[in-house]
């Protein structure tokens, strides 16, 4: 009698499709990572990029820092995990999973949360 718990060789996913997917997650997360503790939270670049005379790189960390303030990352995750499980379409899945791993480190939890949910119930499905 064939154990339930296993996965049949049709459904089961091969090594290196999981792997891909695991490394587009680290990825995600290491970007996100370095924007928020390396762009974003320090006190210096802050009050660098107050100045008059500000480095030419505040105007790229002007633009993360106002995606998070308007909620883009979480909206964005939502918005993939939404597309994700109501139409099943790759690209949607993509952009859930990156989304709601940058909205996750870079403070928009709530949406993000929730569209990565979404998200990862449709992966196993693709």
């Amino acid at each position: 009698m064939p154990n339930p718990l296993e996965a049949s060789a049709e459904t089961a996913w091969p090594w290196a499709r999981v792997r891909s997917w695991i490394h587009a997650a680290v990825a995600t997360l290491a970007v996100a990572f370095v924007l928020r503790y390396a762009l974003i939270e320090p006190h210096w670049i802050g009050i660098t990029c107050s100045a008059d005379t500000a480095p030419w790189w505040c105007v790229p960390r002007e633009g993360v820092v106002l995606m998070h303030i308007y909620w883009v990352w979480g909206w964005l995750a939502l918005a993939g995990g939404v597309l994700a499980i109501a139409f099943g379409w790759l690209w949607a899945i993509r952009l859930g999973l990156v989304m709601s791993l940058m909205g996750l480190v870079l403070y928009n939890a709530d949406y993000a949360a929730i569209g990565l949910m979404l998200t990862l119930l449709r992966l196993p499905r693709i």
